[in-house]
């Protein structure tokens, strides 16, 4: 028999064989349409608001608990209006999983691939149903800062009333005994600190005739705890309503404004740096990459030593800056430096550079590496300059790479008066340093405060500083 008479149907077996390998595209029935993929081999959803309707980043609902049949028609109503104002609706089906560390870890998966791959909102809504209480309170309480809001439909609270201890053993890998005996490492009533501490505002509808879930040991008691923890929370109580599909439950007006109104991204927080060189979002623009330098001269008519060579700039060894050619109002960025050995013992001195914000705000660049505590100035490394040193220091020595993630939140204005002060968030080197800080006033040489944006200088300070992989993501944060 001729080669090629063999190798057609060798050729056919082998092309079978590697299509049946291939995972089936997960499919799900959806309320309103959208879009069904992968999750850790879950199936997962998302349900997108029109295109003019959409922001950087999205907002979003997350819903629990998702299942075959969940959501439902049932949610059309509240998803329609949660659309309407420009907030998408995502989840996950994580199998009755009760908010065990399975579930969560799944959880952590969807979070990573909205936020780092589609642009979502680092701090969604969580709207949970029922069960999905238990699902969406596990993973919250494990990532405040990453919550804005947390919304729930008669939500379980406490595995003790459902589905059970004995029931939820299994999905926690535990014996029933094991489950009661470490129950408050588990059972999210007991663990809501977290959330108050990082004031989550929570709102619940709940009936009094819950028998499944029942509101006593469930909203009122977690009401009672959270408040206690001087966290807020709202309740609403329908009269002789228990766990049933009663259109008031979906239908809940108080609920979609709750949800409205929290879902957008109103400050700094949450964005975070998972790591010290994050993944460049789709819609940020390269200032510094392998390719070249987009940043131009601050005085294009003087002098200009900044120079360009395998995917790192340095600062001129004069005094001259430069900067971005645009402007920005709310961003987020990311830049690696290092600093230049300079002999002295003023940190202030040695390595200096700058990030101005809008060529305002200031976040300093210097050698300070091993300055003590105590002797830290707020003209240091990582410092607002001279407004507010970092919360811990991680300063590396000169030469070595650092990184930071700043995410700013511009001031607000009413004509020529300033409404709300500029917020912003700094990471260095992976480390949180400045938490949605509010700054009442420019910084240094700073130029004074207005409404109108502004670019991004890097300062050139006399030292040649080295700058690498830097980008910036425009944001639309709320008012």
């Amino acid at each position: 028999m001729p080669l090629a008479a063999l190798l057609g149907p060798l050729a056919l077996i082998v092309s079978l064989s590697l299509c049946a390998q291939e995972p089936a595209a997960p499919k799900k029935k959806l309320p309103l349409p959208g879009e069904v993929f992968s999750v850790a081999e879950h199936a997962a959803f998302v349900i997108s608001p029109a295109a003019d309707r959409r922001r950087t980043p999205q907002p979003w609902v997350w819903y629990a608990p998702t299942l075959p049949e969940l959501p439902s028609k049932a949610e059309a109503w509240m998803f329609e209006r949660f659309l309407a104002a420009g907030v998408a609706i995502a989840g996950v089906d994580v199998g009755e999983s009760y908010g065990s560390p399975t579930g969560v870890a799944v959880y952590d998966q969807l979070h990573a691939t909205l936020v780092n791959e589609r642009g979502f909102a680092p701090r969604p809504v969580l709207l949970a149903r029922s069960r999905g209480g238990l699902m969406l309170y596990a993973w919250a309480i494990e990532h405040p800062q990453q919550v804005a809001a947390i919304a729930g439909i008669y939500p379980v609270c406490d595995l003790r009333s459902y589905p059970g201890v004995d029931r939820a053993c299994a999905a926690f890998e535990m014996s029933a005994g094991a489950l009661r005996d470490s129950l408050d490492a588990h059972n999210p009533i007991a663990r809501v600190h977290s959330l108050a501490a990082a004031d989550v505002p929570i709102h619940h509808i709940h009936g009094d005739a819950d028998r499944v879930v029942p509101l006593e040991s469930n909203s009122a008691a977690l009401r009672r705890r959270y408040e206690a923890l001087g966290g807020v929370m709202s309740l609403e109580i329908p009269n002789g309503r228990g766990h049933d599909m009663w259109r008031g439950w979906f239908e809940s007006q108080a609920l979609v404004d709750f949800v409205t109104k929290h879902a957008p991204a109103t400050t700094t927080r949450g964005f975070g740096a998972d790591t010290e060189t994050p993944r460049k979002p789709v819609d940020a623009v390269q200032l510094i990459g392998p390719r070249g330098s987009l940043m131009v001269p601050e005085n294009r008519d003087g002098d200009h030593l900044w120079s360009f060579e395998g995917g790192v700039l340095t600062a001129s060894p004069k005094w001259d800056s430069v900067v971005t050619p645009e402007s920005y109002q709310d961003f987020r960025m990311h830049l690696e430096f290092a600093t230049n050995v300079v002999e002295g013992s003023n940190p202030e001195a040695r390595g200096n550079s700058g990030v101005y914000i809008q060529k305002r705000y200031e976040v300093q660049i210097s050698d300070a590496h091993g300055v003590a505590a105590e002797d830290y100035k707020a003209s240091y490394c990582a410092s607002l300059y001279r407004l507010k040193k970092p919360d811990v220091l991680v300063c590396r020595p000169a030469g070595e790479w650092q990184s930071f993630d700043i995410i700013f939140r511009a001031s607000r204005w009413s004509g020529t008066q300033k409404t709300d002060d500029a917020r912003i968030t700094v990471f260095h080197n992976g480390q949180l340093v400045h938490d949605d800080f509010a700054m009442p006033r420019k910084t240094g040489a700073g130029q004074q405060e207005g409404p109108t944006p502004g670019p991004i200088k890097l300062q050139g300070h006399s030292n040649e500083v080295r700058f690498r992989n830097v980008w910036i993501q425009r944001l639309e944060l709320s008012r």
